[in-house]
């Protein structure tokens, strides 16, 4: 280790500033301190308590001033760092590191400016994520290990884990990171590093943070994305090592075999049997990649022959107008886009609320809103909640093995949190868990285990109710992907990319509308039948504009909860059904 010399002539060491470790019990507060809000909260305890990371300032008490009652033991006051003297009182501490300073002895003003100076935010800029990534990793490399970093900066497992991952990023990633417009924070930043390096994956995250996406949903959909293409490029391999020839569209002399099949009698639509013919091909749909659409260039091989075309009727236009109208494909996308977002969704709220359940109280609005729960009883609450002890959900969010065990020194918020988790879990379960119908939750037009007025209820309470009370220290508040969104502003989801943004995100047009001959009309037998593509199955309905009586009740029952919210007050289950 090396030493200063101070021997040095131009070093110096003044009269009037000394550093002392000073017992608690002779310091006490600046009494004319402005701060009226100390804002001690436990990550600060705990920082405090591993190492005083910055000295006091204090200066001697004035012979002259007049003590009051309990004031005679005091010799300092403390100028500066009155947070971290109140806290260390709170801790019980017996000694702080001080500097005293007697050149701010009798500078009254001088006390009141530095007050100012010490705490304006002009002059203290916190460090980004970024910067903060840095320094956790570093002091990792330089030997802290992750538990004295937990202790000694007051953040979370989770935070030092993401740091330290963020830490470790390119120069390049982070400059990419930093030229998007977002406030990142280290669970963001963490999120880039399985991207870092990939310009490609980055723009794509980008351009989605630009839509207005929460980074995680942004980086999960990309990361799906990425995924489907490497699934759709293997099947691609595998279709033309088998002599398939697969190109970016349906040409427009090709039918698809479900629809030769129709037009044709005895036509087997299975791709290996067709596998020998010449116009044997295949495409995907942009909205599907990773399921082949079969087609055939050469009809006439198999039997089918188009009619000559003939002026409509009068009978034909009338039935044409009645008919129901080619290009289905944008709302089959939507439905496509919609199965994967909304499972997606569930994934992170769940990765959120396994945090959440990490805390010790309940935020304020959480006892109303269990009471409201299990007084109105939504379905969800009324068809889970009994089993909700046994759902992996509940051992993810954290819930006690032994609940006597966890009873037991429970505060009345920690026990509001318990009942909290088995609502959640409910919600939850019937909203992504429950079977296969759970796909169609954000559908108003579909059957689902949790009706989607339930769904908006639940999403209300914690994007609109609880995240205005979290801080961002230790967590940030839930932020609701685009499907979500639709939900809790009771309209239709129309995608993840804004409506002037579909030809930007690369989305290809819909299929064209078929040729005229393949509408022709073919007899078989005496019955005829219309040549056309398969009509969608019943999952791929179009999505109705509105669904106005459920999302009004969710909305009134919210209403009712942020009353309660207003009015309850923490205490047990009684006090908050009498408020």
């Amino acid at each position: 280790m090396s030493t200063v010399p101070l021997h040095l002539p131009d070093i110096a060491q003044p009269d009037n500033l000394h550093l002392l470790r000073i017992p608690l019990k002779y310091l006490t507060h600046f009494p004319d301190n402005v701060r009226e809000d100390y804002g001690i909260t436990p990550a600060f305890c705990k920082s405090l308590l591993a190492k005083q990371q910055v000295v006091l300032t204090a200066i001697p008490i004035p012979d002259d001033y007049d003590r009051q009652e309990g004031e005679e033991e005091f010799l300092f006051w403390v100028i500066k760092g009155n947070r971290r003297l109140e806290a260390g009182r709170k801790l019980q501490l017996e000694t702080m590191l001080c500097l005293v300073d007697l050149t701010m002895v009798g500078d009254r003003a001088g006390l009141f400016i530095d007050q100012l100076v010490e705490n304006d935010g002009d002059f203290r800029v916190p460090l980004s994520a970024f910067e903060q990534a840095q320094a956790l990793f570093q002091a990792h490399q330089a030997g802290a290990s992750r538990t004295e970093l937990r202790q000694r900066t007051g953040r979370t497992k989770q935070q030092i884990t993401a740091g330290i991952k963020a830490g470790k990023l390119s120069e390049q990633t982070r400059r990419a990171a930093q030229a998007m417009e977002h406030a990142w924070t280290l669970d963001d930043v963490a999120l880039l590093a399985e991207f870092d390096g990939d310009e490609r994956a980055l723009a794509k995250i980008q351009q989605r943070i630009d839509w207005g996406h929460p980074v995680a949903y942004a980086v999960e959909s990309v990361r799906d994305e990425l995924a489907e293409q490497a699934a759709q490029n293997r099947l691609i391999a595998e279709l033309e090592q088998d002599g398939v020839r697969v190109t970016e569209s349906r040409p427009p002399d090709a039918l698809l075999l479900d629809s030769l099949a129709r037009l044709v009698d005895g036509f087997d639509p299975d791709p290996a049997r067709h596998a020998s013919c010449a116009g044997h091909g295949a495409f995907f749909y942009s909205y599907n990649k990773t399921q082949p659409e079969y087609y055939c260039t050469t009809p006439a091989a198999h039997g089918y022959t188009p009619r000559e075309p003939t002026p409509p009727t009068a009978a034909a236009s009338a039935s044409s107008g009645s008919a129901q109208p080619r290009g289905d494909e944008p709302s089959r996308k939507i439905v496509i886009e919609g199965r994967a977002a909304w499972p997606r969704a569930g994934t992170l709220r769940q990765q959120w609320l396994a945090e959440f359940f990490q805390r010790k109280n309940a935020p304020k609005p959480v006892l109303p809103f269990v009471t409201r729960m299990l007084l109105d009883m939504p379905g969800p609450v009324r068809d889970f909640l009994t089993a909700a002890h046994r759902s992996p959900l509940y051992t993810q969010f954290g819930g006690p093995a032994d609940l006597d065990q966890a009873l037991r020194g429970a505060s009345s918020g920690q026990q509001a949190m318990m009942m909290l988790r088995l609502i959640a879990v409910a919600f939850e379960h019937q909203m992504t868990k429950a079977g296969q119908d759970c796909k169609n939750t954000w559908r108003p037009d579909k059957y689902s285990p949790c009706s989607r007025a339930d769904a908006a209820l639940w999403l209300r309470f914690l994007v609109d109710t609880l995240g205005p009370e979290l801080g961002t220290r230790t967590l940030q508040p839930y932020q609701p992907a685009p499907i979500e969104r639709a939900l809790i502003d009771g309209t239709p989801y129309r995608g993840d990319a804004p409506a002037d943004q579909t030809d930007i995100a690369g989305e290809e047009p819909t299929e064209p509308a078929p040729e005229p001959d393949e509408a022709a009309i073919i007899e078989h037998g005496s019955a005829p039948v219309e040549a056309s593509e398969p009509a969608p199955s019943t999952d791929d309905e179009p999505i109705l504009p509105h669904d106005p009586a459920p999302a009004s009740s969710a909305r009134q029952d919210l209403a009712e909860v942020t009353s309660l919210t207003e009015t309850a007050v923490p205490g047990d289950l009684g006090d908050a059904q009498a408020a």
